[in-house]
C-alpha cells in the first residue's frame, strides 16, 4: 500500500471515528436535554401544584377566619341582645311593688320562706312599704295558714325595715336558718334559667 492510501485510510478511519464520536456526543446532547426538560416540566408541574395547593389553602384560611368573625360578632349580638332583655326585666322588678297584684306576690314569698324553714317562732323582714302592705291581721292569717300546713305553732314578728326593692327574707329567731325570698335575690338566683329561656323564645 502506497504512502497516499495509507494516509487517505488513516484519514478515513479518523472521519469514521470522529462522526461516531460526534453522533454519540449528540445522542448524548440530546438524551440530556430531553432529561432537563422532564425534570423542569416536573418541576414546573410541581410549583404548580404547589402554588395551587397554597392558593387553597389560603382560601380556606381567608374563608375560615371569616367564619369565625361572623360567628363571634353573631354571639356578641346575641349576648347583647339577651343582656338587654335581662335590664328590661330587671327594670320590670323594680315597677312590681307598684302593681295591683304585688301583695299577693308578697304573701306567696313570705308563705314559701316560711315553709322551707319549716315554721315557728320567725322574723320577717322587708321593707318599709311592704310593712305596710303586710298588716299584723294579715301576718295572723299567714301564720294560720302555715300551721295547717306544717302543723307546727308558728309565730310571724316583723324585724327592721331593709333596703330591698321587694318581697321579704324570713329568719328563724335565732338567726340560724335564714330564707331569702327578695326580688333582687331570687332574680339572681334564678339568672342562668332566666338566659336559658330568653334564649330559647328569641332564638
Amino acid at each position: 500500500m502506497g504512502a497516499e492510501k495509507i494516509t487517505s485510510k488513516i484519514k478515513e478511519d479518523a472521519k469514521i471515528k470522529a462522526d461516531s464520536i460526534v453522533a454519540e456526543a449528540q445522542a448524548n446532547y440530546d438524551a440530556t436535554i430531553a432529561e432537563a426538560k422532564e425534570e423542569a416540566e416536573k418541576r414546573k408541574q410541581a410549583i404548580l401544584r404547589k402554588g395551587e395547593k397554597e392558593s387553597e389553602m389560603a382560601e380556606n384560611r381567608i374563608l375560615a377566619d371569616a367564619r369565625l368573625s361572623s360567628k363571634k360578632k353573631l354571639l356578641e349580638e346575641r349576648e347583647n341582645t339577651i343582656q338587654m332583655t335581662i335590664e328590661k326585666l330587671e327594670e320590670d322588678l323594680m315597677k312590681l311593688p307598684q302593681k295591683d297584684e304585688y301583695k299577693d306576690i308578697l304573701t306567696s314569698m313570705v308563705i314559701k320562706g316560711v315553709l322551707s324553714i319549716g315554721g315557728g317562732e320567725l322574723v320577717i323582714e322587708m321593707n318599709k312599704n311592704d310593712f305596710e302592705l303586710i298588716g299584723d291581721e294579715t301576718l295572723w292569717k299567714l301564720e294560720k295558714e302555715v300551721e295547717e300546713k306544717l302543723n307546727i305553732v308558728t309565730v310571724l314578728k316583723k324585724g327592721e325595715p331593709i333596703d330591698i326593692i321587694g318581697g321579704c327574707i324570713v329568719k328563724s329567731a335565732d338567726g340560724t336558718k335564714v330564707s331569702d325570698n327578695s326580688l333582687e335575690s331570687t332574680f339572681n338566683r334564678n339568672i342562668d334559667s332566666v338566659r336559658a329561656k330568653i334564649a330559647d323564645l328569641l332564638f
